[in-house]
């Protein structure tokens, strides 16, 4: 959740509070949505504003884990769940923010905006890495300090709270993610100790890279390096500081009881702000006045100031005394329960990893006796904090008959209102273990990561944040197609067989309709708005989540695409290969119900996933052009070469017979490396932003963006319905599927084709007749299902820009023909009869007649 202003006071003291340290041959705890969201980062820059290069960000996450397999290094990776109560106001104040940048889009600015599939992405890479992934109820803060003090091993991440739990703490602002070799000096060298501070010149490296927000600069392997000789061992290491609690209490500025509530006073997000701003301006006084501190920087400074004088309980008290009463009792259980995440030893990874992974932990570091010394004191910090909390609920007891608090309802509010919120955290309070909130099946399916974190919000709120995408602001938001299939799954979710969901009665004795809240950007203005969604109907057939019927797919097309042929459609779904069956599905679905795609979107889709699924698999990914041109310059000239010969001896390429009798989707496997190169160096351009947008960046148009949100947001829903199913269809990997900035400039390029199946064969794809049958194939396939009223054979208005092109060449060409003739010679005639033997005599020269013979 982040404690505010902690990670740049630290960063700012970095030589003070973070210690060197050699990362290698130990288990590590890794936050994975911190993780994917900065890695992401680093790796699309500007992109973003296409909706998602997942291409690239995939194959970073693979080189990250790889570089951490290179070091002997057991990651577990922990995903963050759905959101609690008492964070809705901060969701709702982030989702505001959102919505703003998209409003004012631009492709070259420097803001990063997450596309939908991240995290999916991210988990499907971990798993291609064989690394333990688990999805958490909730935010994964707690259990990944409970399984880092479990293991005894490093927390990789960079939230500000982990400067407050008792766990060795690597800042991923400090991770160097590059492979560096050592000698083994000691037999003792796996257990490191804090053996020196930061040097200088290194505390201000981590100080400019927070300021920067720069995480990973490169990813970089071991070079090949000389084997050392005689006995010599070495080990393979990376570069980072690691951050202890006792690195911030032991200058005798902070006691580890104290933690918590300097935690609180700052201010997370569940505690605002403004709550303790009586406290600041009467109890602490002023912050200082030196300008080169931010105020919240000050404030940390006041604070550890004031607390090394104060106790735990005196703290505490003082806090509140400094309140309004009715404020007291509310903001009490909400510093109790950010002290009980900071506080919580639960631990349900462990037993997870320890059932479903082989060999799951080969790194149990025992701990030292100094680590051991130092839990021994912060385990004391509950009972301190315990009997302090007592005392103030005495006190707060007697006082409770005379404060009486007006309520209001704050559903169709912009943001919950503080009151709900603290009456319902107290509740939340009381359940210790959260898991206990939901059944064991949904558990099941949660936990190894197979549903997404919206799925608790469903069941446990009944909410759905809707995080808006790259998309046209005067559009309604781009999930709005996708509805009818989330509606679906919050049926399913509250109809299982067994223990369906009973309605509310209300005052008259009517049953209350189910539904859930939909938060989403508002039409034309930065705001969020609340949408009460009831259920339809009930699910066409029962749910049974330990043997759900995949039928409840064909139901979904069957009620909202009216106009297909639903059974013909899944009849013909084998006709495709497995991985691609539920991404056509999501394809025909949009086809049919979105407003803003045509033809050339599905052109282009289909291109995409050609050039990603066949191209990627077969060669080695490479994105710049001088950078391919230098590895594969040889091949491709010496391919070239060979094809230019065969051509002009009249050699025709085909495809040899023995692929000939396999199917056209199975000829793919066997598509020649030479034909992938000869073909990325054509498309290699199209991955990069166009240039003229660095000029003139209003040229870049969100309505074409829009369609392809509206698509990904089918793809998300779909196949959210189809893991809650146990996967009868197997999931998309949008990795090999999708890339925005690709699919932007393949639409710029064939929207003004007259015929557009010309173009790609005789100039994107001219160089491997498989690519060109396959992508025939799939359009094909897909055009019985096209809606009719989507059904153009030729798109006039492209012919008509093609006719004005071909009538401005024509009078281009005329115009020069006509130049040429009135710029030539009036006696070139006079000189072509002339006979070359006979002599020449130039009447103009007089000179002339004294030419020696």
């Amino acid at each position: 959740m982040g404690v505010r202003g902690l990670t740049s006071y630290i960063a700012q003291r970095a030589e003070i509070y973070l210690k060197p340290y050699e990362l290698h041959s130990t288990a590590l705890v890794i936050d994975g949505d911190n993780l994917s969201c900065n890695l992401y980062k680093d790796v699309a820059g500007s992109y973003s504003a296409f909706g998602g290069d997942y291409d690239d960000f995939y194959r970073a996450v693979v080189q990250f884990f790889q570089v951490l397999a290179e070091c002997n290094i057991r990651p577990y990776v922990l995903m963050d769940g759905g959101y609690e109560e008492r964070k809705l106001r901060t969701v709702s104040t982030r989702l505001r923010g959102k919505i703003s940048v998209i409003k004012k889009i631009n492709p070259n600015a420097s803001i990063t905006l997450f596309p939908l599939h991240l995290k999916e992405v991210f988990v499907d890479a971990v798993r291609d890495c064989g690394v333990p992934v688990m999805r958490c109820v909730f935010e994964a803060d707690d259990e990944l300090a409970a399984l880092a003090r479990k293991l005894n091993c490093p927390v990789l991440s960079y939230d500000s709270d982990f400067y407050i739990h008792n766990v060795k703490y690597i800042p991923l602002i400090t991770l160097t993610v590059k492979v560096l070799t050592k000698q083994v000096k000691d037999k003792n060298n796996g257990k490191q100790k804090d053996s020196r501070d930061l040097r200088r010149n290194e505390a201000k490296n981590v100080e400019k890279r927070t300021k920067a927000n720069k995480i990973v600069a490169g990813i970089q392997t071991s070079e090949q390096t000389a084997i050392p000789k005689g006995n010599t061992k070495t080990y393979k290491y990376l570069d980072c500081c690691i951050y202890r609690v006792s690195h911030l209490c032991g200058r005798s500025t902070l006691s580890p009881e104290k933690l918590p509530l300097f935690a609180a006073l700052l201010g997370n997000d569940y505690i605002a702000r403004g709550a303790f701003k009586n406290f600041f301006a009467a109890g602490m006084g002023k912050a200082g006045r030196s300008r080169k501190l931010k105020i919240q920087q000050k404030r940390i400074a006041v604070i550890l100031t004031w607390l090394k004088e104060e106790t735990a309980e005196s703290a505490l008290a003082k806090v509140l005394s400094r309140l309004k009463k009715n404020q007291r009792e509310s903001l009490t259980s909400q510093v109790n329960a950010a002290i009980s995440g900071y506080s919580n030893e639960l631990c349900h990874a462990y037993d997870f990893f320890e059932e479903h992974y082989d060999n799951a932990f080969p790194y149990i570091e025992p701990a030292s006796e100094d680590e051991l010394s130092d839990e021994e004191e912060l385990a004391s910090v509950n009972e301190n904090i315990s009997d302090g909390e007592e005392i103030e609920d005495q006190e707060e007891a007697e006082n409770q008959e005379e404060e009486q608090q007006d309520e209001e309802p704050a559903e169709n509010q912009e943001a919950d209102s503080g009151e709900d919120e603290e009456e319902e955290e107290t509740e939340e309070v009381e359940v210790e273990d959260k898991t206990l909130l939901f059944p064991q099946w949904f558990l099941d399916k949660l936990y190894p990561a197979h549903l997404s974190r919206y799925f608790v919000d469903l069941m446990y709120l009944r909410k759905y944040i809707n995080n808006p995408q790259i998309e046209h602001f005067p559009f309604h938001d781009s999930n709005e197609l996708a509805l009818p299939i989330l509606n679906y799954v919050f049926s399913l979710l509250h109809h299982v067989e067994g223990a369906k969901t009973e309605p509310e009665i209300d005052v008259e004795g009517s049953p209350l309709p189910i539904e859930f809240s939909y938060l989403t950007r508002a039409l034309r203005v930065t705001n969020v708005r609340y949408i009460k969604i009831p259920i339809e109907k009930e699910p066409a057939y029962a749910f049974e989540p330990a043997n759900p019927d995949p039928r409840h797919l064909r139901a979904v097309f069957e009620a909202n695409i009216p106009y297909v042929d639903t059974e013909k459609l899944f009849s013909k779904l084998d006709e495709l290969p497995e991985d691609l069956r539920l991404y056509f599905l999501a394809i025909i679905y949009w086809l049919h119900r979105s407003e803003h795609c045509d033809l050339v979107h599905l052109h282009a889709l289909i291109l995409s996933l050609l050039v990603l699924r066949t191209i990627d698999v077969k060669i080695p990914a490479e994105r710049e052009e001088k950078a391919f041109r230098k590895r594969f310059g040889k091949t491709l000239k010496a391919e070239r070469a060979v094809r230019n010969k065969e051509a002009a001896e009249g050699v025709k390429r085909g495809i040899k017979p023995a692929l000939l009798e396999l199917s056209i989707p199975d000829r793919m496997e066997h598509v020649p490396k030479s034909d992938c190169y000869l073909t990325q160096e054509r498309l290699l351009p199209h991955f990069h932003m166009q240039e003229i947008f660095k000029k003139k960046f209003d040229l870049y148009s969100t309505t074409v963006i829009h369609a392809f949100a509206e698509f990904q947001a089918v793809v998300y829903q779909l196949n959210g319905l189809n893991s809650l199913l146990d996967f009868p269809l197997l999931s998309p990997r949008m990795n090999q599927l999708y890339c925005g900035a690709f699919l932007y400039n393949m639409y710029d390029l064939l929207r003004n084709r007259a015929d557009v199946r010309y173009h790609v064969e005789n100039f994107l794809l001219p160089d491997s007749k498989m690519m060109n049958d396959f992508y025939c194939y799939l359009y094909d396939w897909c055009a019985e299902f096209i809606p009719h009223w989507k059904r153009l054979e030729v798109d006039q208005t492209a012919v008509k820009a093609q006719q004005k092109k071909r009538l401005k060449k024509q009078r281009q060409a005329t115009r020069k023909a006509e130049a040429k003739e009135s710029n030539a010679d009036p006696n070139a005639d006079m000189v072509k009869d002339a006979d070359p033997e006979e002599e020449f005599f130039d009447l103009n020269n007089k000179f002339c007649a004294l030419k020696v013979a």
